[in-house]
């Protein structure tokens, strides 16, 4: 069984598939936890490892594992993430990341010169709603479902705390200030009808923000898309990510 030592000694359970450039994946659990939509998050690996293992070295985690309420920051998950990049043999790679996971691709990039080429799904690169999501983070433990619409286990539950310790740490982030340290090749694609809800309340509109600052993302180098119609959950669906992560790898990513 493969690991790597996380930042407060737990072991990260990862797996590699096929071989050439590294690629990691963070929404793609090869051990998905209990949930209601863990067979479809099975499915998404299984399509995900069928595209693309015939030419890269396909990199799943089971992140975060054990909950690190405490301790869990951007510079602890980006140390985690470099540990298992390191366990994986891969000294540079690619990254794939939706929703929070493409949150910790940006911070990553930013913080490691490892990182080739950045896909940040389901949340905007510019204008990112950061205080916004700290607040959500600190709704969920009252709410009964998740930004996917899914209802929460109550074996999830202790997952949520760390993700508020993860934005209240990106209090004062300045993301516009940020994109003249990204040189490497990202995309970034959203739903257009993503909103994240707490509840009845809207915290965001992912798919708004993405939109007014399309033109702007471009000129600074991002390819950008708006999903017309999808949600937080149609937008990470197989269909949607796999064909279009798969055409970014190709296109910037050397395969012998």
């Amino acid at each position: 069984m493969a690991t790597a030592r996380a930042h407060d000694g737990d072991e990260i359970y990862f797996e590699v598939h096929g071989d050439g450039p590294a690629v990691l994946l963070y929404n793609a659990d090869p051990r998905p936890p209990d949930h209601p939509l863990r067979d479809r998050m099975t499915a998404f690996t299984e399509a995900v490892v069928a595209e693309l293992a015939d030419r890269y070295r396909v990199v799943l985690m089971s992140y975060p594992g054990a909950p690190k309420p405490d301790t869990f920051t951007p510079a602890a998950v980006n140390a985690d993430m470099l540990a298992i990049a390191d366990a994986a043999g891969a000294e540079r790679f690619a990254w794939w990341g939706y929703s929070f996971g493409g949150v910790a691709g940006l911070q990553l990039a930013l913080s490691s010169e490892r990182v080739t080429a950045l896909a940040m799904t389901g949340f905007p690169p510019l204008d990112g709603p950061y205080e916004e999501m700290l607040r959500y983070s600190e709704l969920l433990a009252s709410v009964e479902t998740d930004a996917l619409g899914a209802p929460i286990p109550e074996s999830a539950r202790a997952q949520l705390p760390q993700f508020a310790t993860y934005y209240r740490a990106l209090r004062g982030f300045d993301d516009r200030a940020a994109q003249q340290r990204l040189t490497i090749p990202r995309m970034c694609f959203v739903g257009g009808a993503d909103r994240i809800v707490a509840g009845e309340d809207e915290i965001t509109h992912l798919g708004d923000t993405v939109r007014a600052h399309e033109a702007e993302l471009s000129a600074l180098g991002w390819e950008v898309e708006v999903l017309p119609g999808l949600d937080h959950l149609g937008a990470s669906e197989a269909d949607v990510v796999v064909p279009r992560l798969s055409r970014f790898l190709d296109r910037h990513l050397p395969v012998r």
